[in-house]
């Protein structure tokens, strides 16, 4: 039988790009359905028990965005993003490191956002969900990691696929291209090598670690312009 990975949810492009590459390597993934709630705990746990024994690897995508300022969002919008954010990394923590645990072992990946260090004006629900799951990635990291669970938690940066949210009190995501150390965004298919050797044992020294996987775009300091219509950037 093959060892199986979760993908717990396959909105993120580069979620489905990665599940296509590990079952090219030989693995099982299985998603979990949209009927499954993430942040209710027994039913991830129901989805996840008949598969238990053979679990050797988790990727936990950040959920879909939330656009807009703090002032402008609704009560529901703020529930909404806590659930499907912070409450859904809580119950994926729980049920399948606890199983991952049980088995002897397994990776545990966040596949998150720089959001999670660079918040931007207009997604401010997202960029809070995010930072709350890098801190849930650092504690079980501490919690599981002696009983030979790998965790990491990768800050995913801009990439072609990802959804215009340009705001007027950042400049993350103008000329974002041209910060990126190719002078071109990245696909989807990018992390597919990374995700794939955090699957390993290979991989364990990076346990606990956040990983910047942005080409270098946040480390961008070159000169900035003024471009007429537009914040200032490189």
């Amino acid at each position: 039988m093959k060892d199986i990975i979760v993908l717990t949810r396959d909105g993120m492009a580069e979620a489905r790009a990665a599940r296509a590459h590990l079952q090219s390597l030989g693995y099982r993934v299985e998603t979990v359905p949209p009927s499954v709630c993430l942040w209710d705990e027994a039913a991830v746990r129901a989805f996840a028990e008949p598969l238990a024994q053979r679990i050797v690897g988790v990727i936990h995508p950040a959920p879909e965005r939330i656009l807009g300022a703090v002032a402008d969002v609704s009560m529901d919008e703020w529930n909404r993003a806590a659930d499907a954010g912070p409450m859904a990394a809580w119950c994926a923590t729980k049920v399948f490191c606890g199983i991952m645990r049980q088995n002897g072992g397994g990776s545990m990946i966040y596949l998150n956002s720089i959001h999670a260090e660079k918040p931007v004006g207009c997604g401010a629900l997202y960029s809070m969900g995010c930072g709350a799951t890098q801190m849930l990635a650092r504690e079980a990291a501490q919690d599981y990691g002696q009983f030979g669970v790998r965790v990491y938690f990768i800050q995913k940066g801009v990439s072609e696929t990802d959804p215009d949210s340009r705001s007027p009190v950042s400049t993350l995501y103008y000329g974002a291209d041209l910060r990126c150390a190719s002078r071109e965004l990245p696909g989807p298919d990018a992390l597919n090598g990374l995700i794939a050797f955090l699957m390993t044992e290979d991989a364990a020294p990076l346990t606990g670690a956040d990983l910047r996987a942005d080409d270098a775009m946040t480390l961008f300091y070159t000169h900035r312009r003024k471009v007429e219509g537009r914040p200032y950037y490189g």
